[in-house]
């Protein structure tokens, strides 16, 4: 197996698809031949490289945020840019090829891609080659290989030295995955949790087991009790069947007969009906036939009118015609006559005017009048024509009332039919009534008996359970609360344990800070490393005297000072003291060969103290004055000058007022520092603001005490917190137990109370029904007693209400008769009223052309009046009109003649129609009338078959309830239907043998009232307990044989992992001592286990000293010196476990460029089995590259990801990589 590519998106700084290939050699592909790839990542810090190491561990599982650099799962999210919004998930893809048996994957596939995906609302998928599975299925795929979350081949970044820094204890991890018993002790893990899960089973089935096996006894007595009377209930169940057959057949025959006679009644009854049906029918159609006829009548009666109106309209016009004619002609002779005599034209022509104006006032008189006659005839036959329209609607409102009350006639008889043979049926019930009601009330007392019984015993089991119920929720309400103190002793525990941890941790880099001289000048760092190192010597090569540090390791101040002196000294503390004059041209020949910066040095034989003077004797005496500052700091005699150069002439106030006040009375001769770091100089000047307390370099040493003190407390609050929890948690086991033991009991007691319930609610359904029976039988017998009274009245009430609706009947035809006489004669009313008004409308047209006529005359004469010159002229025009309008108006005289003819034959044709349909109507009435009297006969006999049917129906429904009650009564003692009792094979009893048989069914119900009480399944529930009682015992060896055999498995399984984990640890031992030599040129070390008699269980001690030094704990080596021990344990155990691939993360940081090459060295001899990926930013780890890639960030916040070609940088010079990424 080897990795193939890695692809993210959306992970960290990477929101784009990013894919990296990672290079292999022959051996990968070729069973083990060839060199494999090492692929290096570089760029800028804060560029994001460290991201694709993360992603690695990320993908294969690792769950703690805190490892992968974060806070907070989400924030392995692409949590946006300036111009990027943040990604929704984050998605990482990693393929393997699976085809080389070296580490090969336990899988099928030749390819293995895995895949995690987490979302911002906290979802996380995994797939396995596209296929989901669960996180645990990916632990278990990389178990044992060293490439999972757990294993050795991803080093993050500035972890190298963790894997020495650990406790002892904690170190296991890494050794277990290289010895392969990773899986073994996951396996452990879950035999062990099956044996606990055994160990529980076997407790819970014991105490089962203890309870069946006290139930045994007792159920065996009364399982003999049962065996009795099952037999006697067999006995009476084989009678009452016999019994039951013999008198159902009797009734099914009787049944039978009384079916048969129901279905003729039945038939005769459908005949009837289907014949009243056809009848009512053809009522219906003849009625429709009729309204019809009426329609047309009416219809026919209009058009009358409309033709009667036209031909005398016609008429009309044809009379104004002959007056126009005549006035023309008398026109024309008058103008012939004014042609002839000219002269007395205008004479004429003035009479003639006064006699048309006398002429036109009469005929205007005439014609208002014969208007308001035309008018009192419209509105009388408007009248007329409405009361026709009433009498219709009458007629026909009349119509259907009778139909309605005829309907209503026939329901009346109907229902005193019923009635009448509901009294004759009834009172043949009761006396079968009163018999079932005494039987039910037996039954019913015995139930009530039986309930009662059965009740107390379900009360019993209930209290108790109430009883266990109690004693469970005070147990519970104690755990509760023992719950919540235990959440709260966990919670305190575990924020103690954080605060020691970090307390730790800071005390740690503090020590490591000050040991590695953090915080100082490079120069002043180099000098102190080369003085470790005994190579500080003068320009011939001998040793120089003593260094003795940096200023601020040889001096102690109070934590209150620490401000005021660090400011008093400022730079001076970074410099370094030294022996003599001798020993400071030493180190500064040691800077100057190594071009390694400058530094100033303080001699102990040139320093001389400073004198005090009189104006700090005077500053004394000011407000706020402390002291000078060299009596506030404690060191060794020997370094007092130096102390007393640098602060003798610096005196201490506790704030700047104070001090600005001294400073201006004496003319600011003397330098002050205040407490909290403000400075006033010599001269005048000020300098101050903030101070960085956390960077502190005199203030690390009372740091380091405080988080000591403050360490110790929080170790004795671990410790007092961790034994209250397991207090609490002895407290809360001991709690769960006592409730598990009562939630078996009530258990077994409710199974017990159900039973009861069970039989308890059969008996009362039972009891419920019956009483439900013998109500009803009750109200039913009640109702009949009632009813008789009732159905007398109700009868007669009935015959009263139908002689009315008779009388109704005749009352309606009657009426209807009458209205269509007057109907008939408001006909013909009409038609009078229309010829007459038609003859007022001729009347009318004639006058108003006659005035038409008379005022045209008038205004001729008029005309020939005044202008009797032109008369002669417009006479002869006049005379032409006046024929051609002649002839025009005979012309209309002789088409008015013909269209009056064709109106007249039209007018004759409507009316002989209208007096056919009438006489049609007047048939379908007729034949109404008819057809309706043969519907009464019909109903007449349809009631009498009605009531035949009626009894009939009766009978067969008593015998049919009598069945019924004695079929019920079978099924609901013994649950059988006539088929279930037939299939029994019971003999059938002889009519002779029914007496023989009762006696019998009264002996066995004698014999089982003697016995009382049975549980009839004491014999099942005793053969169940026993067979129980032998499934558990049987349960129990069974359980006690997987005890044993998952102890077998975990002691095999310690075996193993015993002889696994010594054999790899020995190796790993040798191989450790042999990398250890080498890489530090010489030294020793060595892997011991703490505690050797319990090798699973044991921490690992890590003992190594390189070459010319003598370590008595590791914290005693430099920062680069652990992390190369680190190293060289990594390399050891891949010598004896190999993983296929290493992702390695700036492991070289703390490493010189000849420790640097001596580390690519190394990679270069394994990568022949291992690829390596390697993030780095040394140019030593670069050049053992097959393959380069560079991340950059050419946006805040997205890293891009470039693939460079080794060869185009292999030939460049050292220098000329500067720049490559940056």
């Amino acid at each position: 197996m080897y990795l193939k590519s890695i692809e993210m998106q959306g992970f960290k700084s990477f929101p784009d698809r990013t894919k990296l290939i990672f290079d292999v050699g022959s051996k990968a592909g070729n069973g083990g031949q060839g060199e494999n790839g090492v692929t290096v990542i570089v760029g800028p810090n804060g560029s994001g490289k460290s991201n694709i190491g993360d992603a690695m561990r990320w993908v294969l599982g690792e769950i703690s945020s805190k490892s992968l650099r974060g806070t907070k799962m989400e924030d392995v999210i692409f949590g946006g840019a300036a111009s990027r919004r943040p990604m929704g998930f984050a998605e990482v893809s990693v393929t393997f090829d699976n085809t080389s048996e070296f580490a090969r994957l336990d899988c099928p596939y030749d390819e293995v891609t895995v895949t995690r995906r987490y979302f911002r609302a906290g979802e996380s998928e995994y797939y396995i080659n596209r296929k989901a599975v669960r996180l645990k299925d990916i632990y278990e795929l990389f178990m044992n290989t060293g490439i999972g979350r757990d294993g050795y081949s991803i080093i993050g970044q500035g972890r190298i030295a963790e894997i020495i820094s650990r406790k002892s204890d904690e170190r296991r991890n890494v050794f277990e995955e290289a010895s392969g018993i990773a899986k073994f002790r996951h396996r452990r893990t879950e035999a062990e949790r099956k044996l606990q899960n055994v160990d529980a089973n076997m407790d819970r089935v014991n105490d089962i087991f203890t309870e069946v096996q006290s139930q045994l006894a007792p159920l065996e007595r009364e399982a003999a009790r049962a065996e009795k009377a099952i037999a006697l209930l067999d006995e009476k169940k084989r009678v009452d069947v016999q019994l039951w057959l013999y008198d159902t057949e009797r009734l099914r025959g009787e049944v039978s007969g009384a079916e048969e006679a129901v279905r003729r009644s039945e038939f005769d009854l459908r005949n009837a009906e289907e014949t009243l049906e056809t009848l009512d029918t053809q009522s219906k159609k003849l009625y429709e036939s009729a309204q019809s006829s009426r329609a047309e009548v009416a219809r026919l009666a209009e058009q009358i009118r409309v033709c009667t109106e036209e031909s005398f309209s016609l008429d009309g016009e044809y009379r104004v015609l002959e007056n126009n004619i005549r006035h023309a002609g008398e026109m024309i002779t008058a103008a012939q006559d004014a042609l002839s005599n000219a002269d007395g034209a205008a004479q004429a022509a003035q009479a003639e005017v006064e006699a048309q104006k006398n002429r036109i006032a009469g005929l205007e008189a005439a014609a208002v009048e014969q208007r308001k006659q035309y008018g009192a005839l419209g509105t009388q036959i408007d009248e007329a024509l409405a009361k026709d329209a009433q009498l219709q609607s009458e007629i026909g409102q009349a119509l259907c009332d009778k139909e309605a009350a005829e309907r209503e006639a026939t329901d009346l008889r109907v229902r005193v039919s019923v009635l009448e043979n509901a009294k004759n049926s009834d009172g043949s019930r009761t006396d079968g009534m009163l018999g079932d009601m005494t039987a039910y009330e037996e039954q019913i007392a015995e139930l009530v008996g039986k309930q009662a019984s059965r009740k107390r015993a379900a009360d019993g089991y209930a209290a108790e359970i109430a009883k266990i119920d109690s004693e469970k929720e005070a147990l519970q309400t104690a755990l509760t609360g023992y719950n919540e103190t235990y959440g709260r002793a966990s919670e305190e525990a575990n924020a103690a344990r954080l605060r020691r941890d970090s307390l730790e941790q800071r005390i740690r880099t503090c020590r490591a800070m000050e040991e590695n001289f953090e915080g100082y000048a490079q120069s002043v760092r180099y000098v102190m490393k080369q003085y470790a190192e005994g190579r500080v010597t003068d320009l011939h090569g001998a040793p120089c005297g003593k260094i003795y540090g940096p200023l601020s390791k040889v001096i102690r101040v109070e934590d209150r000072y620490v401000t005021a002196v660090e400011t008093a000294l400022g730079a001076n503390l970074q410099h370094i003291v030294v022996q003599d004059e001798a020993t400071a041209q030493g180190a500064m020949y040691c800077l100057k060969r190594a071009n390694a910066g400058r530094a100033t040095f303080f001699p102990l034989t040139s320093m001389r103290p400073q004198n005090v003077t009189e104006e700090m004797r005077q500053a004394a005496g000011f407000a706020g004055y402390i002291a000078v500052a060299d009596t506030l700091v404690q060191c060794d005699a020997r370094f007092s000058n130096v102390v007393s150069a640098l602060l003798g002439r610096t005196v201490i106030f506790d704030t700047v007022e104070n001090a600005t006040a001294m400073a201006k009375s004496l003319r600011y001769r003397v330098r002050a520092v205040t407490l909290d770091g403000q400075q006033i100089n010599v001269g005048g000047s000020f300098t101050g603001g903030s101070v960085n307390r956390n960077g502190s370099i005199l203030g690390r040493a009372g740091e380091i005490r405080h988080l000591e003190e403050q360490a110790a407390e929080q170790r004795k609050a671990l410790e007092e917190a961790e034994a209250q929890a397991g207090r609490l948690r002895e407290q809360i086991r001991d709690m769960t137990d006592q409730i598990a033991d009562l939630d078996d009991r009530r258990g077994l007691i409710a199974v017990l109370m159900n039973t009861e319930n069970g039989q308890l609610e059969a008996v009362s359904a039972t009891l419920d029904a019956k009483r439900g029976l013998l109500a009803k039988l009750k109200e039913d017998y009640e109702q009949i007693i009632g009813m008789f009274e009732r159905y007398d009245s109700e009868i007669a009430g009935l015959r009263e209400e139908e002689q009315a609706l008779q009388e109704k009947i005749d009352a309606i035809t009657a009426v209807r008769a009458q209205k269509s006489e007057a109907c008939a004669d408001l006909a013909d009313r009409i038609r009078t009223l229309e010829e007459e008004r038609t003859h007022v409308l001729i009347t009318v047209n004639g006058t108003e052309k006659d005035i038409e006529t008379a005022q045209t005359l008038c205004r001729t004469a008029m005309e020939r009046v005044r202008t009797c010159g032109e008369e002669k002229e417009s006479t002869v025009a006049r005379i032409a009109q006046l024929e051609a309008k002649l002839a025009d108006d005979r012309q209309k005289q002789t088409q008015n003649r013909t269209s009056y003819a064709e109106k007249e034959a039209e007018l004759g044709r409507l009316r002989g129609e209208r007096s056919q349909t009438q006489q049609d109507a007047d048939a379908f009435e007729q034949k109404i009338s008819d057809l309706n009297e043969r519907i009464r006969q019909k109903m007449a006999d349809k009631e009498v078959i009605f009531r035949a049917c009626t009894v009939n129906q009766n009978k067969l429904d008593n015998l049919r309830a009598t069945l019924d009650a004695l079929s019920g009564k079978l099924y609901e003692e013994y649950n059988l239907t006539r088929n279930d009792a037939l299939a029994l094979g019971y003999p059938a009893l002889q009519p002779e043998e029914r007496d023989a048989t009762e006696k019998i069914q009264t002996e066995c119900r004698n014999k089982l009232r003697y016995l009382g009480h049975v549980d009839l399944d004491a014999a099942n529930k005793y053969r169940e307990i026993r067979e129980r009682y032998e499934d558990m015992k049987t349960q129990i060896d069974d359980l006690e044989t997987s005890r044993k055999e998952l102890t077998g498995i975990i002691n095999d399984l310690d075996t193993e992992m015993r002889t696994a984990f010594t054999e790899s640890f020995l190796q790993i031992n040798q191989h450790f001592k042999t990398t250890f030599a080498e890489l530090f040129g010489g030294g020793e070390a060595e892997l011991t286990l703490s505690d050797p008699e319990n090798v699973l269980e044991s921490g690992i001690e890590i003992k190594a000293a390189p070459p010319g030094k003598i370590i008595k704990s590791l914290l005693q080596l430099s920062g680069g010196e652990q992390a190369f021990v680190a190293v060289a344990l990594f390399f050891a155990i891949l010598q004896v476990n190999p993983t296929p691939f290493c992702i390695l993360d700036e492991i070289e940081a703390a490493l010189d460029e000849v420790n640097v090459e001596r580390l690519a060295q190394y990679i270069r001899r394994y990568a022949d089995g291992t690829q390596f990926i390697l993030i780095t930013h040394r140019r030593g780890t670069m050049a053992a590259a097959t393959r380069l890639y560079g991340v950059t960030m050419p946006e805040h916040g997205i890293s891009k990801v470039l693939s460079l070609d080794v060869r185009d940088i292999s030939g460049k010079k050292e220098g000329d990589w500067d720049g490559i990424f940056g």
